[in-house]
């Protein structure tokens, strides 16, 4: 890959990772100012970067996944407004985690020294963190926090123990696999406090991004 399509990742990446916690903040009510104005201007400038990656590297499946996605996110997101219903804040904030991870695999694929993570068990991994994540995000959106929560959590221990298992001598990776589901304890212990929730958040959206660039990786 090119300095330039590595860049153009790289920026991918940082922008939607802006939009989806400037959109979780807003809908957590963290009363953090300006965070609408971050989410509309992040959005619009991934979109041109998406297409200047496009236009870089047109035939890499991996790009053309990442400007199909955020063409139907745009449409989520129009069709969403201020106050989407459920179905559709669910569908536009695992839409964005995906992306983040598509950005993150994109650049993962440039890097040139090989992650320790072990090969034959990223799938299963792949397959456990991808369940996570849509769980997580759907408890976040419709809150049917008595029926599907012990299982959140458990899957979360469950995840953290094999990432912990898988990325041995990667601190990053094993850091963030502890903070994730310390996060989400905190937001419970708290009474579902905004900002506590919202860190929990960033959390596990680094941990997904982190992860999908250590699979390309090992890829």
């Amino acid at each position: 890959m090119r300095p330039r399509e590595r860049l153009a990742a790289a920026l991918g990446l940082t922008l939607v990772l802006l939009v989806v916690i400037a959109a979780a903040g807003i809908r957590l009510e963290t009363g953090i100012p300006g965070l609408r104005v971050v989410h509309r201007i992040a959005a619009s400038l991934e979109v041109v970067v998406v297409l200047w990656l496009a236009w870089m590297a047109w035939r890499r499946r991996a790009v053309q996944v990442a400007l199909g996605l955020t063409a139907l996110l745009s449409v989520i997101g129009i069709i969403g407004g201020q106050q989407p219903p459920p179905a559709i804040a669910a569908a536009n904030l695992l839409g964005g985690l995906a992306l983040a991870a598509l950005f993150a695999w994109i650049y993962g694929k440039s890097g040139s020294d090989p992650t320790r993570m072990n090969r034959g068990q990223t799938p299963i991994f792949a397959l456990l963190l991808a369940l996570q994540v849509a769980l997580g995000a759907w408890l976040s959106i419709v809150e049917l926090y008595s029926a599907a929560l012990p299982a959140h959590g458990m899957l979360a221990l469950v995840l953290s123990a094999l990432l912990v298992w898988l990325a041995r001598g990667k601190r990053l990776l094993v850091a963030l696999a502890l903070a994730a589901p310390l996060a989400g304890f905190s937001a419970l212990h708290y009474e579902f406090s905004p900002l506590a929730a919202l860190a929990h958040v960033v959390a596990a959206a680094a941990l997904l991004v982190t992860a999908a660039y250590a699979l390309a990786r090992a890829a």
